[in-house]
């Protein structure tokens, strides 16, 4: 049975149900990374990969406009960040190509996803100019 039904939940917004599949993908490689980079590199990245998905599921839920803005903004950067470890895992060789490629399209998608969530929130919350 569906907990989400059960409690009459909204289903979670596309761009959460995304970023989990992404963590799934990387965490799947996790432990075929050697294990001087599975407890440094490797786990640096797996820190950002928790971070995000802690932040986006945070500004799924939260209720002020200026608030979800700022989380949103702050996935960006996460998303971001992220890459960057993953590129920097890739040029050190604790990346295969495969993995790598599959992670950064993935994390694309998310980006483009927040990029866009972050454009409709900056539409409908007032500035003061």
């Amino acid at each position: 049975m569906n907990i989400i039904k059960t409690l009459n939940l909204p289903p979670p917004p596309l761009v959460l149900v995304r970023a989990k599949e992404v963590y799934r993908v990387w965490h799947l490689h996790l432990s075929h990374v050697k294990r001087v980079d599975r407890y440094t590199i490797g786990t640096k990245i797996d820190d950002e990969f928790i971070s995000i998905l802690e932040i986006i599921f945070r500004a799924t839920f939260a209720y002020d406009k200026f608030e979800k803005l700022s989380l949103v903004s702050q996935a960006l950067g996460k998303n971001d960040l992220l890459k960057f470890f993953l590129q920097l895992g890739w040029e050190q060789k604790v990346l295969n190509h495969t993995i790598y490629g599959q992670l950064i399209i993935l994390l694309d998608e998310v980006g483009r996803m927040l990029g866009g969530w972050k454009k409709n929130l900056q539409e409908k919350t007032p500035t003061n100019k």
